[in-house]
C-alpha cells in the first residue's frame, strides 16, 4: 500500500488482524467501515467528503442533511459509552454554532450567489469526525475514542470518563504521540472549543469559496438550496 495514503478504520470495538489486506493491482482490501486520505493532498477530511454508510440520504436543508450525518457518526460511536456520545453531539453543535456566529461573513463571501447557495452549507467543511478509529503505532493498530485528520496529520480525541485513565491507557496515548498523532484529552462535559484543537475546528470556513453538499451524487445540485433549485425545475 503507498506510503502517502492513511487508511483509518472506525466504527470497530476491537482490532482484528486481516481487515485490512493487499488487493489486486497494488489496492488493498477493507472489511470495516474506512476512510483514505491523501497525505500529500493537504487537505483536511471534512463532513462532506463521504463516503457514509447511509443507505437511502435524503436530500433537504443543509441542516437536515446534517442531521443524517450526525445520527450516522453517532451510529458507529460505543453504544455503551455516553461520554463519547455527548462528546460528538457538542460537537456537531459546535460545528452549527460556529455557522451562525459568521453568518454575516459567509453570506458576504457569495456575493450574488447568496440567492442561490445556502450559507448553512458551509457547515459541510468542518473536520469529519471519526468515532471509535484505529491508528497504526509501532506495528500495532491503537483504538482511538474520536480521530480527526487535519490535512497535516491526525488528530486523536480521548473522551475522558469519571475514571482517569488506566496505565496501559496511557501507553497506548504515549504510542499513538510517538507515531506523530496529536492527542488531545476531552475531560467530562468539556466545550469543544475550550480542548485546544488546531485553529480549523473554528475556522474551517476559511478558504472554502462556495459550501459542497455531502452527497456527491447530486452534483451542482449539492451546493445549492434546495428550495431555490426544486422550485425551478
Amino acid at each position: 500500500m503507498a506510503a502517502d495514503r492513511l487508511i483509518i478504520p472506525y466504527g470497530c470495538a476491537r482490532w482484528r488482524e486481516g481487515w485490512i489486506s493487499e488487493g489486486p493491482g497494488g489496492g488493498f482490501r477493507c472489511s470495516v467501515p474506512h476512510v483514505v486520505v491523501d497525505r500529500a493532498a493537504g487537505a483536511p477530511l471534512r463532513l462532506q467528503d463521504g463516503p457514509y454508510a447511509i443507505p437511502q440520504p435524503l436530500r433537504g436543508t443543509p441542516d437536515e442533511e446534517l442531521r443524517q450525518i450526525e445520527d450516522d457518526t453517532l451510529a458507529r460511536a460505543d453504544p455503551w459509552s455516553k461520554p463519547q456520545a455527548a462528546f460528538l453531539r457538542r460537537y456537531f453543535a459546535h460545528v452549527r454554532n460556529r455557522v451562525e456566529a459568521e453568518e454575516e461573513t459567509l453570506r458576504a463571501r457569495l456575493g450574488r450567489l447568496d440567492s442561490l447557495f445556502d450559507y448553512r452549507a458551509f457547515a459541510f467543511a468542518a473536520p469529519r469526525p471519526l468515532p471509535r478509529a484505529f491508528l497504526r503505532a509501532d506495528g500495532d493498530m491503537i483504538r482511538c475514542d474520536c480521530a480527526f485528520w487535519t490535512g497535516t496529520g491526525v488528530v486523536a480525541v480521548e473522551i475522558e470518563g469519571r475514571a482517569a485513565p488506566d496505565p496501559h491507557r496511557r501507553r497506548e496515548l504515549s504510542r499513538l504521540e510517538g507515531a506523530g498523532v496529536t492527542a488531545i484529552r476531552c475531560p467530562p462535559g468539556s466545550e469543544i472549543g475550550a480542548l485546544g484543537l488546531p485553529p480549523l475546528f473554528e475556522r474551517f470556513a476559511d478558504g472554502v469559496a462556495i459550501p459542497s453538499g455531502p452527497f456527491k451524487a447530486r452534483g451542482i445540485e449539492a451546493y445549492a438550496d434546495p428550495q431555490i433549485s426544486s422550485s425551478s425545475t
